[in-house]
């Protein structure tokens, strides 16, 4: 989209350019991608080899350190040609930094075979359970939307032992697992974000961590100040992780104006679509709700990348800021990408058609726990407004402390991650 790639403060130009050199590719394998509801084997070798899922890895295990707008950014931009791919990238590709932050020795397994690995997660627990054991736990049950499942190398199970207030992640690897095909979506299928079923596998429990502990900031290990940019193995990690999706979101919105206004740069039988008044209007509107767009990404990645440099906490305000940005962000992708639809007609609702599946996979991304506006909007105003302050009807004013942030992604419930 003319105009889009403005400089994000933070990102890498040469994982950018390695990027946009291979989507191209990703473009081409969207309709295959989608048909058979997981990433093709070539496009997972190919993010493999140029290092797009290990971005997230930690350096203290091989991975190559970057900062959080390089993951995001690349997300974006691989999910203007395959949204799908796009979240792989994102979502997928930030577990590593989790996994890096499990406890040492659960860290060390699952990085022993080097960052060139793919990290799935899974947190929504149909009737998976942990049973405490001599020595450990057994892991039994079902688990759902484990994004990118047909190539995880392994698995991070959030899962509670009687208390659902007590949670642990919990690494499997692929081999403990079994892979099955429940994913027949109309949105994001390409994803490949399948149930998987554990059948009473033993875990030592030192290779579980408390989720609390992995989310929560940190000293470097060392005890003295960081000796590199990255900051993900530091930071209270949960704005990151439940911000993933803003790359994938906003790059799917991009994705579907760019071929909205290749259908309407064709002479269709003398029409001359462009030179119509109510298309113009249409594709002008949808252009600035995109512009809107981009700025709000623009912020919510500067105030993240800023807060990470300077190994500081955000404060429960930002975070519900942030979580407000986020779904207002893809309120305004989605309004923008529905008018492009009513323009285009019936033509646009055709399975093939680029610009349909920009829009199915863009409603299936917004319908994710960390773009809800209720949830969203609720935790804002906890945070920043009060009735004392408010001075009345029409009237607010910021208080200090209240709301959490808002929980989800890999964190969360209920969710493909």
């Amino acid at each position: 989209m003319r105009g889009a790639d403005t400089h994000v403060e933070g990102a890498d130009p040469d994982v950018l350019a390695a990027v946009d050199a291979l989507a191209g590719r990703w473009g081409g394998r969207a309709a295959e991608t989608e048909r058979e509801r997981r990433l093709p084997d070539a496009t997972v070798a190919e993010l493999l080899d140029a290092g797009l899922l290990q971005l997230a890895a930690p350096p203290g295990f091989g991975g190559p350190g970057h900062g959080w707008p390089t993951l995001v950014e690349a997300a974006r931009r691989a999910a203007r040609a395959c949204p799908s791919t796009g979240w792989v990238v994102g979502v997928v590709g930030g577990h590593a930094a989790l996994a890096g932050r499990l406890p040492r020795a659960a860290a060390e397994t699952v990085f022993a075979a080097g960052p060139r690995q793919v990290f799935a997660t899974a947190s929504a627990a149909a009737d998976g359970r942990l049973t405490r054991v001599p020595g450990g736990f057994e892991v039994a049950g079902r688990w759902r939307f484990c994004s990118a499942a047909d190539h995880a190398d392994w698995f991070l199970l959030n899962v509670h032992c009687g208390d659902p207030a007590d949670r642990l992640l919990v690494p499997l690897a692929a081999g403990q697992v079994r892979v099955e095909d429940g994913w027949d979506v109309s949105g994001m299928a390409g994803t490949g974000s399948r149930d998987i079923r554990v059948d009473g596998v033993f875990v030592p429990e030192a290779l579980t961590g408390s989720l609390s502990h992995c989310f929560a900031g940190r000293q470097p290990s060392d005890g003295g100040p960081s000796p590199s940019p990255y900051y993900l193995d530091e930071v209270p990690f949960l704005p990151y992780v439940n911000s993933c999706v803003i790359g994938p979101v906003l790059g799917c919105a991009e994705g579907a104006f760019t071929a909205c206004l290749a259908r309407f740069s064709r002479d269709a039988g003398g029409s001359r679509p462009l030179e119509q008044p109510p298309v113009r209007d249409g594709l002008t509107e949808s252009a600035a709700e995109l512009a809107c767009a981009r700025h709000l990404y623009e912020s919510v990645c500067a105030r993240l990348h800023a807060a990470g440099t300077a190994r500081r906490a955000l404060s429960p305000e930002d975070a519900a800021a942030i979580g407000r940005d986020r779904a207002y962000l893809a309120r305004l992708c989605v309004r923008s990408v529905h008018r492009l639809v009513q323009l285009a007609g019936t033509a646009a609702h055709f399975t093939g058609d680029p610009l349909a599946r920009h829009w199915r996979d863009l409603q299936m991304m917004a319908a994710h726990r960390d773009l809800n506006w209720a949830r969203s909007a609720e935790a804002y105003a906890a945070a920043a407004f009060t009735a004392e302050d408010a001075g009345g009807p029409g009237g607010a004013g910021p208080v200090h402390g209240g709301a959490e942030p808002v929980h989800g992604g890999a964190g969360g419930r209920g969710q493909a991650t």
